[in-house]
């Protein structure tokens, strides 16, 4: 074999094997570049149990998140709610704040016990916050703050907390905290809601430092399977023919600050 056919076949291996490797490197980028990313900004209060004003105040300098991808509009129809958040956490609990604008808002549930939040006007976080394990929460909650938690790494077979466990999570809604039935108007109507939920709860046993500075994957949804007008909005699309949020592939990015 002549000497430049040794050289030559080296060479185009390492070309191959570059090319290879930048390839799942693009891959891998493009992977997660369809995906949003939401900062979840590092706080500190004052009070070591801060009242409305405190955290409202901290939330205001913070970016909104849209919750706004229509991924089966057969089944939402021409209503169309506006829905955002905006996330962050302290060194013991994780706070969301959901903004919404809409014509019909619908609360059935007064208690957490038997209920089925994703039945009246509901809004949703699916967080994974621990990388290494499979292990996601869902944290739904009715306008008016009522719902349920649940946690496992897949939709059958979930676990749930209990009564102990859901008395520690506050929830803060514009709306109060009494079921209402459903109300319809003709100009829309905006309320909000905030809830507490401490991370000792869902970083199973780990410290919030070990959060900080981490990426973890979630998603956010608004939601009302029972309303008169049914609808199904996310935050990260959802690739599945029919709703279905519990598809961590279609969950989006939190980075911890």
């Amino acid at each position: 074999m002549k000497l430049d056919k040794l050289i030559l076949y080296p060479a185009l291996l390492c070309l191959i094997l570059s090319w290879a490797g930048y390839s799942a490197f693009g891959q891998n980028q493009r992977k997660m570049e369809k995906f949003k990313t939401a900062k979840i900004a590092h706080v500190r209060f004052e009070s070591e149990v801060p009242d409305m004003a405190e955290i409202q105040d901290k939330f205001s300098v913070l970016e909104e998140n849209a919750i706004g991808v229509v991924n089966w509009p057969d089944r939402n129809g021409s209503y169309s709610p506006k829905a955002s958040f905006k996330i962050m956490y302290s060194d013991t609990d994780l706070y969301i704040r959901y903004q919404v604008e809409e014509t019909e808002i619908r609360s059935i549930y007064g208690q957490d016990s038997a209920s089925k939040p994703w039945t009246d006007d509901c809004m949703e976080l699916f967080i994974a916050p621990v990388n290494e394990t499979a292990v996601y929460y869902n944290i739904e909650m009715n306008c008016t703050g009522h719902g349920i938690v649940g946690y496992g790494v897949g939709k059958p077979d979930r676990g749930h907390f209990g009564e102990d466990r859901m008395k520690r999570i506050r929830r803060y809604s514009s709306l109060g905290n009494e079921a209402f039935g459903d109300r319809i108007s003709s100009k829309p109507v905006c309320w909000n809601m905030i809830i507490v939920i401490p991370l000792d709860l869902i970083c199973q046993g780990r410290s919030v430092d070990s959060l900080k500075g981490q990426i973890v994957r979630g998603n956010v949804f608004k939601c009302g399977d029972q309303m008169q007008n049914s609808h199904y909005l996310t935050w990260n699309p959802v690739g599945t023919p029919r709703p279905d949020y519990h598809r961590p592939e279609f969950f989006g990015y939190f980075e911890f600050e």
